[in-house]
């Protein structure tokens, strides 16, 4: 897992998170060293050598931040005996989300909403990168990062401990998102951006909910989604 960001905008994020460990600055940076100073964080003035090793599409800036590790749950059963005494508890899964931007979008969305773990597959899915990390602003070190082989087998156990499966889906008998009942326990399943949630899941979902259009687009981006359905569930 990436405990990397890279730009300017992320730094100011978490200048005050407690987890920056280091920050690699180009000489153009130097205004941000009084920052640095005053959070007392750790920083090195890098030539521009320094930054051909990454990727340029990172978009950078010549700012390299490293973060501490996380110290986040990872695996399910890990998981579920961190929330076992909670009340009210809300988990994500994503299926197959390909576009890093829009996993990174919805990890920073998971963290302001408060939400329990995301849920996310080892294969046919965007992993969590250098990308995914900086599109999340560092939300990927606050957040319990669930990686499993299969969705399917992640919601049956979810659901025997006592969570409800809400998948949105485009389908004649999904229910608009706004006319149901979310139980304490709530799994949310969003998918992939051209597919939607694949059938299999689908059959293991308890309510098919949707977010009624109401313009000539007939859907919205995932993410977007996403911080919609969060936003209903927790209100």
């Amino acid at each position: 897992m990436s405990n990397t960001l890279f730009g300017r905008k992320p730094l100011l994020e978490n200048l005050t998170s407690g987890n920056i460990v280091n920050v690699d600055l180009s000489k153009n940076n130097r205004d941000l060293i009084s920052t640095l100073k005053k959070y007392s964080i750790q920083y090195q003035l890098r030539d521009d050598s320094f930054f051909n090793k990454y990727d340029k599409k990172l978009n950078h800036q010549g700012i390299i931040i490293t973060l501490k590790e996380s110290t986040r749950v990872n695996d399910l059963q890990s998981l579920l005996t961190l929330v076992k005494t909670k009340i009210k508890s809300l988990i994500l899964v994503v299926d197959s989300i390909q576009d890093p931007q829009n996993f990174g979008s919805i990890l920073r969305t998971c963290d302001a909403m408060g939400v329990d773990a995301v849920i996310y597959k080892k294969d046919n899915q965007v992993q969590v990168n250098d990308f995914v990390s900086k599109s999340s602003m560092g939300a990927i070190q606050y957040l319990n990062l669930i990686k499993v082989t299969n969705i399917s087998n992640a919601l049956n156990e979810l659901k025997h401990n006592g969570y409800w499966v809400y998948t949105s889906a485009l389908l004649d008998q999904a229910v608009n998102y706004d006319k149901v009942k979310y139980e304490n326990k709530c799994v949310l399943v969003v998918g992939n951006e051209e597919n939607g949630v694949s059938s299999i899941v689908i059959n293991h979902s308890d309510f098919l909910i949707k977010i009624p259009m109401h313009g000539k687009i007939q859907s919205l981006n995932v993410a977007v989604a996403t911080g919609i359905l969060l936003s209903k569930i927790n209100s």
